[in-house]
């Protein structure tokens, strides 16, 4: 897209409405920078905000990251107490084995 030059006059003027603004007082200048400013100040704040955002997701993302890495240390745990203690327990009873009858309690005397 070519854009057309801008007329030497239109430098000219340019290059007098800074001067002019240089030397203008503060009330005079300040409603002419107010819509700079403004869209300034809105692009830092946006930016600001958007940091924080990602910011607060990362650690979010990393508090959940961790529970589950500790989730798994403490269910690997879990599992290794479970086959100590299968280990140690005495193996089940057979269940085709015959089991004993209890003995009868001895009759008192007559």
């Amino acid at each position: 897209m070519d854009t057309p030059p801008l007329p030497g006059h239109a430098l000219s003027g340019l290059a007098a409405g800074t001067s002019a603004l240089a030397h203008a007082p503060w009330w005079i200048v300040l409603p002419l920078l107010l819509p700079t400013t403004a869209a300034a100040i809105t692009t830092l704040i946006t930016t600001c905000s958007n940091t924080r955002t990602e910011a607060m997701r990362r650690r979010h993302e990393d508090a959940f990251l961790d529970k589950a890495i500790q989730a798994a240390h403490y269910t690997a745990g879990l599992d290794h107490i479970t086959r100590v203690r299968q280990a140690a327990a005495p193996p089940p009873p057979d269940p085709t084995a015959q089991t004993q009858q209890p003995a009868e309690p001895p009759t008192p005397p007559p």
